[in-house]
C-alpha cells in the first residue's frame, strides 16, 4: 500500500476525490443485476495490478479506440479499474463520456471500482460500494413504491392529494427525497431517495399510517423495489400479488 501512496501523494488523491462531480457518486447511476453479476464475475478473474503512467495511458487509448473489440474493451476497463490510480480513473472517465452502448453500465461499474480502490488507499482500509438497478444519490438509494386503495374502488382526487401531502411530510421528517409521484386511479407510484440509515419500511409504513389517520383509505400492504420501475402490465400483476 505504501508504495502506491509514494506514487500519488495523499493530498493529490484527496483533492482528486473531492473534485469528482455528483454524477460519478457511488450510487448515482443504476445498473441492472445481470450487468452487475457479469462485471463482478469478470472482474474477480483479474488480480490487482500495477502499470507505469505511460502503460496506463496506452491502455486508455486501447479502450477508446473504435477498432477495439468489445471483449478487449471489457478487459481494458477491468485492468484500469484494478489499478486504483488517478490516471486509470481518468482513462475510464474519458471512455464513459462516449461509451459503446453495450458497455455504458460496465464503465459505471469500472469507475466505481477504481474510485473504491483510491478511497481504500486514502483510508488504509477496505472500502466497498453499493449499486442497484435504480441507483441513487450520495448517501441515498432510489426506491420505487406502489400504494394501493384499501378496496377495489379507485382513489379519489381528494385522497390522491392527501397522499401527496402526507408522503412529502414524512419524506421531510426522514431526510428522504420524493422525486416523482404517479397518482393513478388504482395505485400511486412513488420514486423516492431514501438515506442508507433509514429503513425503507419506516418511510412507506409511516406514510400509509398518516394517510389512514385521515380516512383509512390506503391498503396496509405495499410494493417496493430498487431494481427497476415496472410498466403498467407489470403493475397490474403486482397489484394482484399484493392484494393476495
Amino acid at each position: 500500500m505504501l508504495h502506491k501512496i509514494m506514487k500519488e501523494k495523499y493530498e493529490d488523491i484527496q483533492n482528486f476525490l473531492d473534485g469528482i462531480p455528483d454524477k460519478f457518486d457511488i450510487l448515482e447511476e443504476g445498473v441492472d443485476f445481470q450487468t452487475q453479476k457479469e462485471y463482478l464475475d469478470y472482474s474477480h478473474s483479474f488480480d490487482l495490478g500495477e502499470l507505469t503512467e505511460t502503460e496506463t495511458i496506452n491502455l486508455g487509448h486501447i479502450l477508446c479506440d473504435t477498432r477495439t473489440e468489445i471483449d478487449g474493451k471489457k478487459k481494458a476497463m477491468t485492468l484500469l479499474a484494478h489499478l486504483g490510480t488517478i490516471t486509470a480513473y481518468r482513462q475510464i472517465e474519458k471512455y464513459y463520456q462516449r461509451p459503446d452502448n453495450d458497455l455504458r453500465k460496465w464503465a459505471v461499474m469500472a469507475l466505481q471500482e477504481c474510485r473504491m480502490l483510491l478511497e481504500s488507499m486514502l483510508l488504509d482500509e477496505n472500502k466497498g460500494f453499493i449499486i442497484s438497478g435504480l441507483g441513487g444519490l450520495k448517501d441515498k438509494m432510489r426506491f420505487y413504491f406502489l400504494m394501493l386503495p384499501v378496496s377495489d374502488k379507485p382513489f379519489t382526487i381528494a385522497q390522491k392529494n392527501i397522499i401527496k401531502e402526507e408522503v412529502n411530510l414524512v419524506a421531510n421528517d426522514l431526510n428522504c427525497i420524493v422525486e416523482t409521484q404517479d397518482p393513478a386511479d388504482k395505485f400511486v407510484g412513488l420514486t423516492v431517495l431514501v438515506p442508507m440509515d433509514v429503513a425503507v419500511g419506516t418511510f412507506i409504513e409511516t406514510g400509509i399510517k398518516k394517510c389512514n389517520n385521515l380516512g383509512g383509505f390506503v391498503f396496509e400492504h405495499y410494493y417496493v423495489t430498487n431494481t427497476d420501475i415496472p410498466d403498467l402490465k407489470e403493475i397490474e400483476d403486482i397489484i394482484k400479488i399484493v392484494r393476495e
